[in-house]
């Protein structure tokens, strides 16, 4: 996919907030009416991030991998600085400050199958308190991935200089 190296992170599927997928519309601790990627998606493109071109058939949610160690983001492949996603939200308790958001182009190995993607790295110092980022857990955005499970070993290759090792 590029000419650079690239490197493999191993790890296991997790589970995450839900609130990228949507699943946790109209739990108490989520103030957001839907996905808040579909949420985010027209300011992305706004911002020439178009996950529908990037990712055709994308799987509207994330893949949390935890891994074995934590990773801090070292070089992008496309960053939306500050983005205000919410302040067109209707419920003022939705509305938090804008967010920077990057992406790394990936491919997720599961299975003995390859699924192109995207790694979405919500920057940590934008981050809302609600959804605290974690470093050792890498987000992907993929198309649907037959079989996956929670617990299951799944691999992310990923250009070797876009992740260094979190402290290092």
């Amino acid at each position: 996919m590029w000419a650079m190296s690239e490197t493999i992170h191993d790890g296991i599927v997790g589970s995450g907030f839900q609130f990228a997928s949507g699943g946790a519309v109209g739990r108490a601790d989520n103030p957001y009416p839907a996905s808040t990627l579909l949420l985010q998606q027209p300011h992305l493109r706004a911002r020439g991030i178009d996950l529908d071109a990037l990712v055709p058939g994308w799987f509207v949610g994330t893949i949390n991998v935890v891994l074995p160690y934590g990773l801090v983001l070292a070089k992008a492949d496309m960053t939306a600085d500050l983005l205000d996603w919410t302040s067109d939200l209707g419920d003022p308790k939705a509305h938090i400050p804008p967010e920077s958001f990057s992406f790394v182009h990936g491919t997720l190995h599961h299975g003995g199958a390859r699924y192109p993607g995207l790694i979405y790295y919500p920057h940590p110092e934008t981050k809302p308190s609600v959804n605290a980022h974690h470093y050792d857990v890498m987000e992907v955005i993929a198309p649907p991935v037959a079989g996956l499970r929670r617990g299951d070993p799944v691999a992310i290759a990923c250009r070797a200089s876009a992740f260094v090792p979190r402290g290092g």
